[in-house]
């Protein structure tokens, strides 16, 4: 019996540490393994599509003394969107403004009313029904036609127009940029201006002047370079101002400017929407 006990003690004492060396290894090989890799972020969400806007539609209004201002009023989505009033330039009427709509129109829209000054386009009803035309105007009338933009920031402000814009901005060409400063200084509230081949005074309408109570405001003077007379004014609105004018080596007239040159519309896209908080995506 003893011998039987003493052989039976080594491989008893040998199976003991086989058990644990095979309950170990798999503890020893869980330490080796890779850490799991980290999962994937969640894709960021869409934005929601943005509603689709309005049909454009011809709008009219009456200035202070009794002319019918006619405009094109293309609305956003959301009533509350920023605004911006087109002001064309001796001439032409608010067709001119196409290359400039389609930028606005983009996501984030702003919309946009684009008029036909007084004596121009559709706008030529006058007090009592009298008809009127830009070739008839003396100096008198075209200094008026700041009431014109009034009207229009009136309209745009009121129940009729079915709109309600946080803000106003505006844009002029030549003498439509003599208009909408003169209407900024009178009107309370405006966002950014835009003047596009400004003027000194064109027919005898001080476009310095009223440029006096920008100073400190979102502003910028768009000029070529072969108007050494816009040049000269586009600076000193630029001192009032102090902001910088844009001059394009080029010899082409308000609208032109942006017909011809890209960078003028990305300029004066890139104002206003930073101006008026819509800036685009990316």
């Amino acid at each position: 019996m003893r011998r039987r006990t003493c052989w039976l003690a080594p491989i008893l004492a040998t199976s003991i540490v086989a058990l644990a060396c095979t309950r170990a290894e798999p503890a020893e090989r869980a330490s080796e393994r890779p850490a799991a890799a980290p999962a994937a972020p969640a894709p960021p969400t869409p934005s929601e599509p943005e509603a689709p806007p309005p049909e454009p539609r011809d709008v009219r209004f009456t200035t202070s003394d009794g002319v019918t201002i006619t405009g094109t009023l293309r609305a956003a989505a959301a009533p509350d969107a920023p605004l911006v009033i087109l002001v064309h330039q001796l001439g032409s009427d608010r067709s001119e403004w196409a290359p400039l709509l389609e930028r606005l129109e983009r996501t984030p829209r702003i919309a946009t009313l684009a008029i036909d000054l007084r004596g121009h386009g559709a706008s030529t009803e006058g007090d009592g029904g009298a008809t009127l035309s830009w070739r008839d105007f003396d100096d008198a009338t075209w200094a008026r036609t700041a009431d014109d933009v009034i009207a229009a920031i009136e309209f745009v402000r009121g129940d009729a127009s079915g709109v309600r814009p946080a803000r106003v901005g505006l844009v002029g060409s030549s003498i439509g940029s003599t208009a909408v400063i003169a209407a900024s200084a009178r009107s309370e509230g405006i966002g950014p201006v835009v003047a596009i081949s400004p003027g000194r005074a064109y027919r005898g309408f001080d476009a310095i002047t009223p440029a006096l109570a920008l100073a400190g405001h979102d502003f910028l003077a768009v000029v070529a370079r072969e108007e050494p007379d816009s040049v000269e004014t586009a600076s000193a609105m630029g001192r009032i101002t102090s902001t910088e004018p844009m001059i394009v080596e080029s010899g082409a007239h308000g609208v032109a400017l942006l017909r011809n040159h890209v960078e003028v519309l990305d300029r004066v896209e890139a104002v206003l929407r930073r101006a008026l908080g819509a800036e685009r995506e990316g």
